[in-house]
C-alpha cells in the first residue's frame, strides 16, 4: 500500500486532484480563477497532462504556472480555520511529473552556490497553511513541488513572509461567522526583473503578494499584502546587473477589517494597485475590497516594503516613520511593542 508521501507526488494521483474550490467560502459566490490571467499570460501556461486549461491542480490548491519564467503566476488555495493542523515531516522539493522538467526550477538551480544559503525555496502556498483537516498530510506534502515555489531571500522566507502566513492561518481560525478563506499568492513578475548573477537568464522576482478573501458580518471582503526581498538581494550581490530605480506615484486610501497584522501599514495595499503591478485580475463580483489608508504615499510604502527585506535594525529604523507621521510620534510603549514583535517575526 502506498504511503501518503508517495500518494502526494505520484502522477496517477495528481491528475485526479480537483484543486482550488471557487465556491469554498459560502457555497455560492464564485471566486473563480478563469479571468485572473490576461490572454497574453495564458500563453505562458504549460501543457499539463490531463488538464486542457493548463492548470496544475492539487488538493484544495491550484497553480497557474508561468512556464517561461519557471515560477507560478500564483497559487490559489482554500483554508478552513476549523480544520486541525496535521504534523508532517518536510520532504525534499520535487518536480511535478505532469509538465516538462525543463520548465521547472530544480535542486541544481538552488545549488549553484554552496558557500552560502543564497536562496531558499520559497513556498507560495505553505505546508503549514495546507497541512490541515482531512488529507492534511498529503496536502502539506503536495506544497513541496517546485511549481509551488519561488526563490526567496532567507530573511524574507523565514521571517516576515512566514509571519504573514501564520497571521493568515490565525485569521482564518478566528473569523466569527465563517472560518473559510481563499488565498491567492505569488510573485510580482515584470519585464524589468533583474537577472540572477549565477544564471542571468533567470529573472528574479522582487516582490511577493497575498490576497485573502473572507466572509465577515458585513459581507464578503478581500485584502492584499505586498512584500519584497530586494534590499537583501542587493546586499548579497545577487543580481547580474543593478536593477533600475522604480518610481511609484499616487496615494493610498481607509481600512476596515484585517487590521491587526503588526505591519499592515507597510505591507497592506489596495487591490487595484496590486492589479496594476502584476497585470492580474484579482477582483470578483460580490466581493468588496478593503481600502487601505490614504495617509501613506505609495513611494513611502514601497520604500518601507523594500527596506523591510534587509537587516533587522534597518527594519526597526524604517518602521517608525511609516507607522506614524514622524518617528517622534511613536511612544516608548509602541516602540517596545514593535521591537518585541520584530523579535518574534524575524529570525
Amino acid at each position: 500500500m502506498p504511503t501518503q508521501k508517495e500518494l502526494a507526488f505520484a502522477k496517477e494521483c495528481l491528475v485526479k486532484c480537483i484543486g482550488y474550490l471557487p465556491k469554498f467560502i459560502d457555497n455560492k459566490t464564485n471566486i473563480s480563477l478563469d479571468n485572473i490571467l490576461s490572454q497574453a499570460m495564458k500563453k505562458a501556461l504549460p501543457k499539463v497532462q490531463q488538464n486542457n486549461k493548463g492548470v496544475l491542480n492539487y488538493d484544495n490548491l491550484s497553480i497557474l504556472y508561468n512556464a517561461k519564467r519557471k515560477v507560478p503566476f500564483l497559487s490559489a488555495y482554500n483554508i478552513d480555520g476549523t480544520d486541525k493542523p496535521k504534523q508532517s515531516p518536510r520532504p525534499p522539493f520535487q518536480p511535478d511529473p505532469r509538465i516538462p522538467l525543463s520548465v521547472q526550477l530544480d535542486k541544481p538551480f538552488y545549488d549553484l552556490r554552496t558557500d552560502i544559503t543564497e536562496f531558499e525555496i520559497g513556498h507560495m502556498a505553505s505546508n503549514n497553511e495546507m497541512g490541515r483537516g482531512k488529507n492534511g498530510i498529503i496536502k502539506a506534502f503536495q506544497t513541496f513541488h517546485f511549481t509551488n515555489s519561488v526563490p526567496q531571500a532567507e530573511k524574507l522566507n523565514a521571517g516576515l513572509w512566514k509571519g504573514l502566513e501564520s497571521y493568515v492561518i490565525r485569521e482564518a481560525a478566528t473569523v466569527k461567522n465563517n472560518k473559510r478563506i481563499c488565498v491567492f499568492t505569488g510573485p510580482v513578475l515584470t519585464n524589468k526583473d533583474p537577472g540572477y548573477v549565477k544564471d542571468p537568464k533567470f529573472k528574479i522576482p522582487l516582490l511577493f503578494f497575498k490576497v485573502v478573501v473572507f466572509l465577515s458580518p458585513k459581507g464578503l471582503f478581500s485584502t492584499a499584502f505586498l512584500m519584497s526581498h530586494e534590499k537583501k538581494l542587493i546586499e548579497d550581490n545577487m543580481f547580474a546587473k543593478k536593477p533600475p530605480i522604480r518610481r511609484v506615484r499616487g496615494l493610498m486610501e481607509e481600512v476596515g477589517f484585517f487590521t491587526d497584522f503588526p505591519y499592515r501599514k507597510i505591507f497592506q495595499v489596495n487591490i487595484p494597485f496590486l492589479e496594476k503591478q502584476t497585470g492580474l485580475h484579482l477582483s470578483w463580483s460580490g466581493v468588496k475590497q478593503i481600502v487601505v489608508p490614504r495617509e501613506i504615499k505609495l513611494v513611502e510604502k514601497i520604500k518601507g516594503i523594500k527596506d523591510a527585506a534587509g537587516a533587522k535594525e534597518a527594519i526597526r529604523r524604517g518602521i517608525a516613520p511609516i507607522m506614524r507621521t514622524t518617528a517622534a510620534d511613536v511612544t516608548p510603549v509602541e516602540l517596545a511593542t514593535n521591537n518585541y514583535l520584530l523579535d518574534m517575526i524575524l529570525p
